[in-house]
């Protein structure tokens, strides 16, 4: 199908793009008042690191692995839990939109809800859990380390105090107390230094950025570990010396020194352990990533959907092209002959013309336009009289039947006006009338039909008995209805009057039943050819391929095709090339006559 035949076949359902165009129109806009708006809040959140942490660290991955990290955490079941009981409402992760902003390392949180309050309390919230998050999940990497150097500080700390008081009060059971305490702790440290040390053997030979800021920080922890337990073997050592039984004033002399060397020892001690404990918090401090509230959500002022203009735009477009789609879908199923392009692919005859349909023919059935002498109806009359011409140039009969594949195709217009058109050509012309079941001639015509062609076959009365003049037209009806018309059709009397009729007369043109009446076969095997009426839109082609299957059979000389009744708009000369040269300020100049349509 070309382009031109898609407009044509739009033109003709033009209704029906209207109508899908309004009813989408009214759909989308119903729809855009009925639907609860939604509003979007929108707040930033700038994500950095401190650039203090040395390589080895966890986070020694790039700006854009850490941006994206904490964009996936916004999204965890955990942050909107927190979030949806912060705000009372449960928060959908579908109504939660968190990107990155492009060539930056900020994020931008949107917020979708029924509420605009709602909405920007949800953005707002989304960003405190998730600077709480991260400075709980950097905590917990440091927690267990830093309780442990705590609780040693104190157990230190209370050494400290009990031997500044032993000192005035030498005796062997506090220095025992003191000893069994340091091997407590030189035990723990041992255990600990053992569970590190397999740990950081476990550690495969290929290690990943976050396995090798892990084994840094194990390795960092068993020095100082290493370093802890040095001391308390030297303060081990300090005080079993101070246990051993000793003689004279100057044994008590030496424990004091002892003691107050083993003081000096747990001192140091304790100023290591808040050294390393302040180590650790720096270092939790450096590799925690910072997390900034830039820009804070907004209530927002207006909706985001429905927007009621785009809805009743988009749903009108949907209409038009649901109905666009309908009309061409209905075009190839369709088997009714539409156009000529479908009549020439379908049936396989040349169109010899297109007659425009005219709502409101007079009696004889000629359109109120055919008045006018340069009126397009008379103009498509007169090209299917010259396309006859030429195809009955040479044929010694002159005769035309003019049938149709079903009622209502418009047989008899297009007869009647035909012989009109030869008549004013200056053709000697006669129209018969050989529908004796739906005889039409004598009415368009106002004439009698008390005989006609019937009782020519039937009663072998002369022609020239029953024929009428109708301005220079010669009329033959159809006569009383005879009981066995094929038996009349088919006698020696039909064949006798068709001689005698091609002596007196230029054209012969009989006005037929349609071709699924036996009459038509009959008929149409006896004249020089058969010129098919098809009513645009009306016609089944598969039911007119079949009766022209059994004609050609017969050896039927099948002229060609007249599309009729067809629409204004669907007419090329009409609206367009005829119009604009036949035109109220143009004369009429003669032209060559047009050539007969080839298929």
């Amino acid at each position: 199908m070309e382009l031109k035949d898609i407009l044509t076949l739009y033109r003709r359902w033009w209704w029906l793009l209207l109508l899908g165009l309004t009813v989408g129109l009214a759909s989308g806009y119903t729809a855009s008042r009925i639907q609860t708006p939604v509003y979007e809040a929108s707040a930033k959140v700038l994500v950095t690191r401190n650039r203090q942490q040395g390589n080895a660290d966890i986070f020694s991955m790039s700006d854009q692995q850490l941006v994206l990290t904490y964009l996936q955490l916004l999204k965890t079941r955990p942050v909107l839990q927190e979030v949806g009981r912060r705000v009372g409402v449960l928060v959908d992760e579908d109504n939660v939109k968190v990107e990155i902003i492009a060539d930056t390392q900020i994020i931008q949180i949107k917020v979708q809800d029924t509420e605009a309050a709602r909405a920007a309390a949800i953005a707002n919230e989304l960003i405190q859990v998730l600077i709480e998050q991260n400075e709980l999940l950097q905590a917990g990497r440091y927690t267990t380390y830093e309780q442990g150097l705590n609780s040693q500080i104190s157990l230190v700390q209370e050494q400290i105090n009990a031997l500044q008081s032993q000192i005035s009060e030498i005796n062997q059971e506090n220095i025992d107390e003191q000893l069994d305490l340091v091997n407590r702790q030189i035990t723990d440290l041992q255990n600990q230094i053992s569970t590190l040390e397999q740990e950081i053997n476990g550690f495969p030979s290929l290690l990943s950025s976050v396995d090798r800021a892990r084994l840094t920080e194990m390795q960092s922890q068993l020095g100082q570990l290493r370093s802890l337990l040095a001391l308390y073997q030297e303060i081990q050592t300090n005080l079993v010396f101070l246990g051993k039984p000793s003689q004279g004033t100057g044994a008590a002399d030496a424990r004091i020194t002892g003691l107050q060397a083993t003081l000096s020892l747990y001192q140091q001690l304790y100023l290591n352990l808040l050294s390393n404990l302040e180590a650790v918090k720096l270092a939790r401090a450096q590799s925690t990533p910072t997390v900034t509230k830039i820009e804070e959500a907004a209530v927002p002022q207006g909706p985001i959907r429905p927007i009621p203009v785009l809805y009743t735009a988009l749903s009108g477009m949907v209409g038009l092209l649901i109905a666009a789609g309908a009309i061409l879908l209905k075009d190839y199923l369709d088997d009714t002959l539409q156009s000529s392009q479908k009549i020439r692919e379908m049936l396989g005859l040349p169109v010899l013309a297109e007659i425009v349909h005219e709502s409101k023919p007079d009696q004889n059935g000629s359109a109120p336009s055919a008045r006018h002498p340069n009126s397009p109806f008379l103009n498509a009359f007169g090209i299917l009289r010259i396309n006859v011409s030429r195809l009955m140039a040479q044929n010694p009969q002159r005769s035309i039947l003019v049938t149709s594949g079903s009622l209502g195709e418009g047989k008899t217009t297009i007869a009647l006006n035909l012989a009109k058109a030869f008549t004013q050509a200056g053709k000697k012309t006669i129209l018969l009338d050989a529908d004796f079941y739906k005889p039409m001639l004598h009415t368009r015509l106002g004439l009698e039909n008390k005989t006609g062609l019937t009782d020519l076959l039937g009663d072998g009365l002369d022609w020239q008995a029953v024929v009428q003049d109708c301005e220079g037209l010669y009329v033959i009806t159809s006569g009383h209805h005879p009981r066995a018309s094929v038996v009349q059709l088919e006698s020696n009397g039909m064949t006798k009057l068709l001689k005698h009729l091609q002596t007196a007369f230029d054209i012969i043109i009989f006005d037929g039943p349609p071709l699924f009446i036996v009459d038509s076969q009959v008929l149409s095997s006896q004249l020089g050819g058969i010129l098919l009426v098809v009513r645009q839109a009306n016609t089944s082609a598969a039911a007119v391929r079949t009766m022209l299957e059994q004609l050609k059979l017969m050896g039927v000389n099948i002229l060609g095709v007249v599309l009729n009744r067809v629409p204004r708009a669907d007419t090329y000369y009409y609206g367009g090339y005829y119009g604009g040269y036949f035109g109220d300020n143009h004369k009429a100049k003669e032209e060559d006559e047009p050539e007969i349509e080839k298929t």
